[in-house]
């Protein structure tokens, strides 16, 4: 799936995977096609559909009014915003000056022309956490999955 995603990110018809080989998700996968690697013929590969979801959404610790914005931790972030269709960012803080890659630090920053919607949402991932800024609402999630057994 990660190189799936990557492919749509990158705007390629088509991604070769040679791991899926050895493994039973070619019965379940009909859409993924068994081929000979063109550059050594005789050695499979399976070719897989790129991945380009409608729409992506991720919470920033802090964003722009011009759409860059600062996802926390290290992530694909930016691979996924790439790949989907629409990238929305709700965002702890909306900020007046024009964020950097610099500003990021050891965070992800998504730069504006991968960005389409930008809105602000306080406490947005509650009840998971938000880096450095909260963490999960562990008695939340709990009552959460309490409430959601039955209708």
């Amino acid at each position: 799936m990660y190189s799936m995603v990557q492919a749509g990110s990158m705007g390629l018809p088509f991604i070769a995977v040679r791991g899926l080989l050895a493994s039973d998700i070619l019965t379940y996968r009909p859409d993924f096609l068994v081929r000979d690697n063109p550059f050594n013929p005789g050695e499979p590969v399976v070719l897989a559909r790129p991945i380009r979801p409608d729409v992506a959404v991720f919470h920033a610790l802090q964003a722009d009014r011009w759409g860059n914005a600062i996802t926390p931790g290290k992530r694909d972030d930016l691979m996924l915003a790439r790949a989907a269709r629409l990238s929305v960012v709700t965002a702890e803080e909306v900020v007046d000056r024009t964020l950097t890659v610099v500003d990021a630090g050891y965070n992800t920053f998504l730069p504006a022309i991968d960005v389409d919607v930008v809105a602000h949402a306080p406490f947005g991932a509650h009840p998971c956490g938000c880096g450095p800024l909260y963490p999960r609402d562990d008695a939340h999630c709990r009552h959460y999955i309490e409430a959601a057994k039955d209708e």
